[in-house]
This record gives C-alpha cells, structure tokens and sequence, in this order.
C-alpha cells in the first residue's frame, strides 16, 4: 500500500510531492506541507488557452482498493455525494487548499527564464526612495504596471488587469506601512491619461501601439 501527497492545478494532477508507506507519515507530511504554504502574492490566473483563474489544492490520497471507505463530500450544487476515487485510481483522505507564488514578467529580461517575484518589483520600486527629492509613480496602464520616475522605467507586464491592479494595491500598502511618503500611486489609469502613458511606453520600450494597447497576454 502507498500514500501520496498530491497536488492539482483546477482539478487536474500536477505533481506528487511525498510518498510514504503508512498513513501516518504520509498525514505528517500533508500537514507540514500545509502549515508552510506561505506566499507573498498569490497566483490567482494563468495563461492557458485564454486567461482563466487558477485554484491548486493538495490531497493525501491512497492507492484505491474497494474496501475503502469513501469520503461525503458536496458537489457543486451543494449536495453530499460520495466522493469517487480522484483520478480513478486513489482514494481521498484529506484536502486542502494551496497557494503558488506567482512570478512576472519585468520589461528587458526574459519572460521566461528571468521572471521576478513580488520581492524583486517592491526592491524595485524602493530603489532610491529615502531621497525626499526623488519621486515616482505607479499606475495600471491595461495589464500593465508601470513604475516611473525621470531616471527610471519599469514596466511589468501582467497576465490580466485585475492582476496589474492586485499588484498596484499591494505594492501601495508596503509603501504606506514603510511610511514612503514621496511614492504616488495612481491607481488604474482612465482613458485620458492612457494616452500620455502609451507614449511613455512606446518611447522607452520601441513597441507597437498593438502591442501597447493588449490587455492581458494571451497569444
């Protein structure tokens, strides 16, 4: 008999992060991995076949035999109904969710191989800002955030609007709580202002207007 630890990307298997012979240990493991699942922003969409929101849970499952006994869960329409072995081949014994740190996509580094965390863009954005006499901006241009100031331009790209505006906020509250005062977040730019910054963009980046204007990044 073996028990897994397991984890799912929107219901479908992705990895399995522990195996174990008894239940006891692989129950350990499902806990530590739980009670360690700490992220600074959280992946809430991903790019598959448009952009769509992502949920990752964890299960410690064990190999299925028909004896088991199954689990009462409720279904979609809030009904209970006995839970049948996940993927056809595992009995469920506990679940959980789980959060993936996400990464973006910083303008003139690879989108692939050089994504950078919250981590990077809030070193980013403090970069010099104990000066009184420096000031930037950051507002949500479309997917976009940038990160301006005479002498510098940052732009992450994100997958979606909603995702460009998560990270403006929680950027504006690292700022409050460290008290940067000469830090002004703009929020999500309107029509009007759009304008102005397209041409911030296309003047430090050299992209098309069609690409400037894209809202989320979706082939």
């Amino acid at each position: 008999m073996l028990y897994r630890v397991i984890l799912t990307k929107n219901g479908e298997y992705k990895k399995t992060l522990h195996k174990s012979k008894t239940r006891k240990t692989s129950f350990i493991n499902f806990n530590k991995i739980r009670e360690e699942n700490s992220v600074l922003f959280e992946k809430q969409f991903i790019n598959y076949k448009g952009i769509i929101p992502v949920k990752y849970k964890i299960y410690v499952v064990k190999d299925h035999e028909e004896t088991d006994e199954l689990r009462n869960v409720r279904n979609r329409l809030g009904k209970f109904v006995v839970e049948k072995p996940i993927f056809g081949i595992w009995t469920v014994l506990n679940d959980a969710d789980y959060k993936i740190e996400e990464s973006f996509w910083v303008y003139g580094y690879n989108p692939l191989s050089e994504r950078k965390t919250i981590t990077d863009i809030l070193n980013m954005l403090m970069t010099g800002m104990y000066d009184p006499r420096k000031t930037k901006q950051v507002v949500v241009v479309n997917n976009k955030l940038l990160i301006y100031a005479e002498d510098q331009f940052d732009m992450v790209i994100c997958k979606c609007k909603k995702d460009a505006q998560r990270l403006h906020h929680t950027l504006a509250k690292a700022g409050s709580e460290n008290k940067i005062k000469n830090l002004f977040f703009m929020g999500t730019a309107g029509k009007k202002m759009c304008g102005d910054y397209y041409e911030i963009i296309h003047e430090h980046t050299g992209w098309n207007y069609t690409k400037i204007w894209r809202t989320n990044t979706r082939p």
